[in-house]
């Protein structure tokens, strides 16, 4: 099969195109700007890249018309935007009017799970975003999940933040939300699973692992593998400013990252509906068999991507290629001076001892 593969340069797009290749497909990536677009060199020939941004519909005009599927893998949960459920609307809607004069027949697109009666904003512009989807002309199918757990995920990066760096942690009170984490590698299963089958067209399923969860059990589970001992107390007066805040001065996260991620974790986020399992029997990891992977894969220096590839922080334009300029002889050269009152041999020794046990 042709397949669009949208947000290319994300977490999750950037483990699915390789399954893709590995499954005989022909991907042709959606990028805005292929100068930050890394492939390894084993599938630099077998993938096809085409520049085009979602929020300017006529940079869409010359993508290829032959495609018989597509992936959806664009959100702004960490643009830090006022205005990002228009931008959402707004690029999904380019997106179909695009996808309609193609030959597609399905699109899938990875939402988030979302039962309760009032959602955060992110949440509602992600169902927002499936219905403008549904009005195209592919059928589209949906799966909804919660919590991500991989290497260099949003989520298992903030949770290991927290988990290793605070002893004992006085939390917000959404941490007694319950949640059912699933593993990167069981996502990855359903995203090509789906692909191609007419029982699954016009569909919107919920996945998530075996195991349902508060997320304060969620930290002290991450704590048990790491074999720290950790307290953790909620308090009902840290407001969703105050916990965001507290995200960001203690974890990796931007402040909208975390700011996104406090408004939704206040909703449940448990599978309801889970029809998927009738069509497409599957065995999903456990959260602490997930966190093991995860650790592994980041001893073996192993991590394919992570949540920071897409650059959507806001903290770096995406234009920033512009300003590059490439070293004449290939090299970049800083130099600094700072002046000692010590011997040189000395300040030299300090120098070469860096590292190791001292760190």
């Amino acid at each position: 099969m042709k397949i669009l593969l949208t947000g290319a340069n994300g977490y999750i797009g950037k483990r699915l195109l390789p399954v893709l290749i590995e499954a005989q497909h022909e991907v042709v990536c959606l990028v805005r700007d292929p100068r930050r677009f890394e492939v390894a060199d084993s599938l630099k020939e077998k993938v096809q890249v085409a520049k085009g941004d979602l929020l300017q519909p006529e940079s869409l005009q010359d993508l290829p018309r032959d495609i018989d599927a597509a992936y959806y893998l664009v959100h702004s949960m960490g643009s830090g935007s006022a205005d990002f459920e228009e931008a959402e609307k707004a690029s999904a809607t380019n997106f179909v009017q695009y996808l309609n004069s193609t030959s597609a027949r399905q699109l899938i697109y990875l939402s988030g799970i979302a039962n309760d009666a009032h959602l955060s904003r992110h949440l509602s512009s992600r169902r927002q975003v499936e219905d403008v989807l549904a009005q195209g002309k592919p059928s589209l199918t949906v799966l909804r999940a919660a919590i991500i757990i991989g290497s260099g995920s949003a989520s298992f990066e903030i949770i290991r933040d927290l988990v290793e760096k605070l002893p004992v942690m006085v939390t917000p009170r959404w941490l007694n939300s319950c949640c059912q984490p699933i593993a990167i590698r069981d996502v990855m299963f359903y995203l090509t699973a789906v692909l191609g089958r007419e029982d699954c067209y016009s569909k919107r399923f919920e996945i998530g692992g075996p195991d349902v969860l508060t997320y304060k059990q969620m930290l002290l589970q991450l704590a048990k593998v790491r074999n720290l001992k950790r307290r953790i107390y909620t308090l009902p007066v840290l407001t969703p400013k105050l916990s965001s805040y507290w995200l960001y001065f203690v974890t990796s996260t931007n402040y909208a990252l975390a700011r996104s991620l406090v408004e939704s974790l206040r909703n449940d986020a448990v599978v309801k509906d889970s029809s998927i399992q009738r069509l497409i029997p599957h065995k999903c990891l456990s959260y602490e068999s997930a966190l093991n992977l995860a650790f592994t894969k980041m001893e073996q220096n192993m991590v394919v991507s992570s949540w920071k590839d897409a650059l959507v922080s806001g903290t770096i334009q995406l234009n920033f290629m512009d300003f590059v300029q490439i070293p004449e002889h290939g090299v970049l050269t800083d130099r600094q001076r700072m002046r000692f009152d010590r011997a040189p041999d000395e300040v030299m020794d300090n120098i070469l001892r860096i590292g190791g046990e001292r760190g």
